[in-house]
Formats: C-alpha cells, sequence, structure tokens
C-alpha cells in the first residue's frame, strides 16, 4: 500500500524505520530492530536510489497525516504505522518511552482518533530479532478520554506499555542479507 505524502515533509534524519522495520526480501533482508545495513544513522540510505520497491511505498503515517514535527518517529519515540490503516486501526508503534507520551498531542490526537471511530493499537519492541507486541487498546483507553482526563490517560498508556514489554517475543527468523548493488 503506497499513500499519498503530504508536500514539503521529509524523513530527515529519521532513520527509525530503517531500524524498527523487519525486511525479508531476496535482495534484502534485516531482523527487527536491526539497523539496515545500507542505512548511516541520521542521515538515512546510502543506496536510495537503488533501494528496493518495499523501502520506497512504505512511510510511517506522519509522513501522511496532518500530525505535529513532534511527532516525527525519531523525536517523539513512535512510529504510527500505516498497515491496518484501511481498516480502521492506527497502530503507534512505541520505540522508547519518551516525554512525548505525557504530551496534550499525543492525548488530544488519540482522542480524536477514537472519537471518530478509529481503533488505538499499541506496539513495542522485543529484543532484536524478535517479532514486537501489540494490543488494540481502545477499550482500555476510553474511558479517560471520555473524561477528557489526561493523567489518566498516561496512566492507561504506561500500564499498557508495561504489559505489552511482558510479552513471549517470538523470534523473526531473518537472517541479514544485503545484496542491493
Amino acid at each position: 500500500m503506497s499513500l499519498p505524502l503530504l508536500p514539503d515533509r521529509a524523513c530527515g534524519a529519521c532513520v527509525e524505520c530503517c531500524r524498527a522495520i523487519p525486511l525479508d526480501l531476496p535482495e534484502l533482508a534485516k531482523p527487527t530492530g536491526e539497523l539496515c545495513a545500507y542505512c548511516v544513522e541520521a542521515a538515512g540510505c546510502s543506496v536510495h536510489a537503488l533501494r528496493p520497491q518495499t523501502c520506497r511505498i512504505w512511510f510511517c503515517l506522519w509522513r501522511v497525516v496532518e500530525l505535529s514535527d513532534d511527532w516525527r518517529p525519531d523525536r517523539s519515540g513512535i512510529i504510527v504505522r500505516p498497515d491496518g490503516i484501511e481498516d480502521g486501526v492506527i497502530t503507534l508503534y512505541v520505540l522508547r518511552r519518551s516525554d512525548f507520551l505525557a504530551s496534550i498531542d499525543l492525548f488530544a490526537t488519540v482522542a480524536g482518533w477514537i472519537a471518530e471511530g478509529v481503533e488505538v493499537a499499541l506496539s513495542v519492541p522485543g529484543p532484536v530479532g524478535t517479532y514486537p507486541a501489540r494490543a488494540v487498546v481502545t477499550d482500555w483507553l476510553r474511558p479517560a478520554v471520555e473524561e477528557g482526563d489526561p493523567a489518566d490517560f498516561l496512566d492507561r498508556l504506561m500500564r499498557s506499555l508495561d504489559r505489552l514489554d511482558r510479552h513471549d517475543f517470538q523470534p523473526d527468523g531473518v537472517v541479514a542479507r544485503y545484496a542491493v548493488v
């Protein structure tokens, strides 16, 4: 799936997708959580012109949806994943806990999505080479959203992340392979 990108919004120095997202293609394979060998930290893809089609069409929703610059994954610690959006689900892939989790911006945006009937899921990475844990948390967050209570929302969010962190992470089985030339 390729979504239309917002004009004048670029990844810049953000390379979180190049680290977090697993790839298992004939020409490029990397385990979940491992920075792609073609990626230069804080700079981007060193084989940008030759990158696989998957890399050309996959973008986080920060590149697609009107979200503030604070949502950029390297700033927020969250990749807003596009997979599932066609089914009305937005997944917040929380790479690391940051101050952004306690922001009114996050609370207001998630509250708006829930009010519009969008399902919200949380996901967290496991050790390198394992699939992330994921759970739909819409109903769990809804009471805090309906009460307009950011403190309760943050408490529920953190408790959800704590529970996901205890997940029995499963190996992704991907063996690194780099053959893009």
